[in-house]
């Protein structure tokens, strides 16, 4: 006779392994989007300084109008997916088909990753517009120079007159680990606490946030930025569950979501990256 062995099924859902949204900490959201998909953003141009001149009707100088440049940002992403839970396989799964579920899944699966890809992507071609990915040399990073090209970097931003507080490091693992390797630790107690806990925390005063490669633009391992120069708006969230819509027995999902990222170029010299070739 044979035998039959048992199979038994769980209810709960392995899950796909999949990291949190990570650029959020470095853009901001302060432009009004309602009512409109583009903003005109205007900076007025600063004025050059001159002598006083104690005699003559123009004792300050030559009297011009104040000029003004002009940045148009339009969104251009709106983005959707859309599925369906027939009734049938909702019950003959063990009910695991859960559409609250299946959007938590999705937004952090899918969703986070796009768009911390899109914002790095953004942030790294404003960069190579205005040429800050060539403070240091393109080369590959190793234990002895993860740290000093840190610092160039940063120190370069910062001769930039970049606001030195909440500026924001996006690092590969890889760097990460080479940066750790390369000595950056000072000799002191707290320094090797940070060593030897396998936390940065921050260096150099730049809080140190790690990206999974995929993520971040081609070539490039390195990013310091700082929330103020890229505004990420996020004009529009929709999700919509039809219940045995025209056409299925069970549940239809719908998923909207516009956004974009844009670089002021006021504010690009507050950002330098490191590519490796």
């Amino acid at each position: 006779m044979a035998i039959n062995l048992a199979t038994k099924f769980s209810p709960k859902v392995s899950q796909i392994l999949k990291l949190g949204r990570k650029t959020k900490l470095a853009t901001n959201q302060d432009w009004d989007w309602d009512g409109t998909n583009a903003i005109k953003v205007y900076t007025l141009t600063d004025p050059t300084m001159g002598n006083y001149t104690p005699s003559g009707a123009n004792r300050y100088g030559n009297p011009d109008e104040v000029q003004d440049t002009v940045q148009t940002w339009t969104l251009s992403r709106d983005r959707a997916w859309t599925k369906t839970i027939d009734k049938s396989n909702f019950q003959d799964t063990m009910m695991i088909r859960k559409p609250a579920q299946y959007l938590a899944q999705a937004t952090k699966n899918v969703l986070m990753p796009e768009i911390d890809t899109y914002v790095l992507s953004v942030i790294d071609t404003a960069a190579a517009v205005a040429n800050r990915d060539d403070i240091v040399a393109d080369a590959a990073t190793t234990a002895s120079n993860a740290y000093t090209n840190f610092l160039s970097i940063n120190a370069d931003i910062t001769n930039n007159e970049a606001p030195e507080q909440n500026r924001v490091a996006f690092m590969i693992a890889s760097y990460y680990n080479l940066l750790k390797q390369g000595g950056f630790v000072l000799d002191s107690d707290k320094g090797q606490a940070k060593l030897d806990s396998g936390s940065l925390g921050t260096v150099d005063g730049v809080q140190v946030v790690i990206v999974p490669s995929a993520r971040m633009a081609s070539n490039v391992d390195l990013v310091i930025t700082h929330p103020m120069v890229t505004v990420a708006p996020e004009k529009l969230i929709d999700y919509t569950l039809h219940k045995n819509p025209t056409g299925i027995s069970g549940d239809l999902l719908e998923y909207r979501h516009r956004y974009d990222a844009f670089v002021d170029t006021n504010k690009v010299n507050a950002v330098g990256e490191h590519k490796v070739a």
